[in-house]
């Protein structure tokens, strides 16, 4: 009888799916709501608000500086949870495999794709002197941005709002540009230093440093989702619909559970694949294998996504830029 009280649930959803894809009236290839707004900690060298849907997420920008050139990376890019976020979130919870690998994705999206030649931009020189002018070709240390994100509200889309609100952040970041001194002896030819290094601030009009943005990739979730074709639906333009919801909420996926495949794609500018992920298989329900047209609705998934994603991601760059 226990079991028998599950089914009620079950066969309202799939009674509710059967007439739309959605829990709101939006359209499958309707995306959510974006908007961005920056500079807004005053504290932080740069920061941005990003909204994606319901997903909220801030991002700040905080410098430092380190006498060394041997990282893979100047960027260092951490991504916290709030308690208004997550409900069931605790203080003594450890860190999820979800945030840890959005912080991963980030590095290496930013360091790869939106500023490749960051190491550069970042370094830093000593000052020239009288006895020694040439030596303002030497390196002597490097900034390092740490690329701080909180969520504020999660409803899905993460890896979207996160990179749009760093690229936003980093976009607008400024802080003072710094020198190298040293005390006693700075061999030239060898680039290496023999005292204790200090670092000063530029007294010059032009003395701060803002970076170069190379390109501008942007990310965008979809789910597949296996569910009948609508009867009034089921063909448009002369072809299948297809069940791929554009930016599902949390909500929608938790509904699907394991039966939706959530794809992750990044975009750069040219409208090239950065990076794609797809989580679950391309799992095709029972009546999409009772009939031939199943097959070629499997092989249009990809292409329909990267129709769609190519114009949003269009629409999305402009108000970053």
């Amino acid at each position: 009888m226990d079991d028998l009280g599950l089914l009620k649930p079950i066969c309202l959803l799939e009674k509710l799916f059967n007439h739309k894809l959605r829990l709101n009236e939006s359209l499958a290839n309707q995306f959510a709501g974006f908007s961005v707004i920056k500079d807004v900690i005053s504290t932080a060298a740069g920061s941005a608000m990003v909204t994606v849907g319901a997903t909220r997420v801030l991002c700040g920008i905080k410098v430092k500086v380190i006498p060394t050139l041997e990282l893979e990376s100047p960027f260092v890019c951490s991504v916290e949870r709030t308690n208004l976020s997550q409900r069931i979130l605790r203080a003594t919870n450890p860190v999820s495999r979800e945030i840890q690998t959005l912080s991963v994705q980030l590095d290496w999206i930013l360091r790869t794709c939106a500023i490749p030649d960051a190491k550069e931009q970042l370094q830093i020189y000593f000052a020239a002197t009288d006895a020694n002018p040439d030596i303002k070709k030497m390196v002597c240390g490097m900034y390092i941005l740490h690329v701080d994100l909180l969520i504020l509200h999660d409803d899905g889309c993460l890896l979207d709002a996160c990179l749009a609100a760093a690229l936003a952040a980093l976009s607008c970041a400024e802080w003072p540009k710094l020198e190298g001194k040293a005390g006693v002896s700075v061999g030239l030819a060898s680039q290496t230093i023999t005292s204790k290094m200090n670092f000063e601030e530029v007294a010059t009009p032009q003395s701060l440093v803002r970076l170069r943005i190379s390109d501008w990739p942007v990310a965008l979730t979809f789910a597949l989702v296996p569910r009948p074709p609508f009867s009034d639906e089921a063909e448009v333009n002369g072809k299948r619909e297809l069940p791929l919801i554009s930016q599902p909420s949390r909500r929608e996926l938790l509904l699907w559970d394991t039966d939706a495949t959530i794809f992750h794609i990044v975009l750069d500018s040219e409208g090239a694949v950065v990076d794609f992920g797809m989580v679950g298989g391309l799992s095709s329900c029972l009546w999409a294998h009772l009939e031939e047209a199943g097959i070629c609705h499997n092989r249009a998934v990809l292409p329909e996504l990267l129709s769609r994603a190519t114009k949003e991601c269009d629409a999305i760059r402009k108000q970053l830029m």
